[in-house]
């Protein structure tokens, strides 16, 4: 459907007139100058996304990010940047992402890249790509997937503990006993596959990989807000709600459970 835009004669039809034009229009140059914007890029997944269209957005804000970073003190933005790439292998599929990763980090841009699998972004970014994006991460967040090799790497990543058992013996009248260190895994890939809904592992730059607690939306401060936007704006709201409460019964019958163990 954009396809037509490389006649130009109809980009120039398309293309308004800034001094005439009296709609709003979003310049990436003045939005990221600006203090406390917020851009939100959505697009479905699969045939008819505009997912193309939303990655050339995004684009076009990030580097205009970098150039005024490059213009600021220090070479870094004043106010940070944060981009939250939400399902980024399908609707913002960025091919040059792992490549400048860690140099937007350097200059205050901070991308944040939310994906369901491994082999998601593996299937755009390609192995090697998907390891560079991987390692130029200084936060990571797993919650949850069923990859086997994925989840032995997190494994691994996660470490062994030493167990200390002791076992007895006995011969001609006299107890012995023995004490043994065993190395053992921590989280092993079925511990990891098995993990419950409000538990994710942290991997941070210089740190332990941590096991935490989730906070869900409607356990949140922002819980009263998220429910009035749902309410005045999902057609199925009731449902969305309903659905919302249950998950967070089923997360607090899981905390208590564990506490009570």
């Amino acid at each position: 459907m954009a396809s037509c835009l490389t006649n130009r004669q109809v980009a120039r039809w398309v293309t308004p007139d800034s001094a005439a034009d009296p709609r709003p229009q979003l310049r990436p140059e003045d939005f990221v100058r600006a203090d406390g914007g917020t851009l939100y890029s959505l697009s479905k997944e699969g045939r008819g996304t505009a997912g193309p269209l939303v990655t050339a957005l995004t684009v076009a804000v990030v580097e205009s990010a970098e150039e005024l970073a490059a213009r600021s003190a220090g070479g870094r933005l004043a106010t940070p940047l944060l981009g939250v790439l939400d399902e980024a292998a399908n609707v913002c599929r960025w091919r040059e992402l792992p490549n400048l990763y860690s140099h937007y980090g350097s200059r205050g841009i901070v991308l944040m890249t939310c994906m369901r699998s491994w082999s998601q972004g593996v299937e755009v970014w390609g192995e090697s790509g998907m390891r560079k994006l991987w390692s130029a991460s200084n936060v990571k967040v797993y919650g949850g997937v069923s990859e086997e090799a994925f989840l032995e790497s997190l494994s691994k990543l996660i470490g062994d503990y030493d167990r200390l058992s002791s076992s007895t013996s006995y011969g001609r009248g006299q107890r012995t006993v023995s004490q043994q260190l065993h190395r053992v895994r921590i989280l092993d890939v079925a511990d990891l596959g098995a993990l419950p809904k409000g538990r994710a592992v942290v991997f941070a730059s210089g740190s332990r990989p941590t096991l935490i607690r989730t906070v869900p939306w409607m356990a949140g401060p922002h819980a009263a807000d998220v429910q009035a936007s749902i309410a005045a704006h999902d057609p199925q709201a009731e449902r969305t709600l309903r659905e919302a409460h249950e998950e967070l019964a089923v997360v607090e019958a899981a905390v208590e459970v564990e506490e009570a163990s």
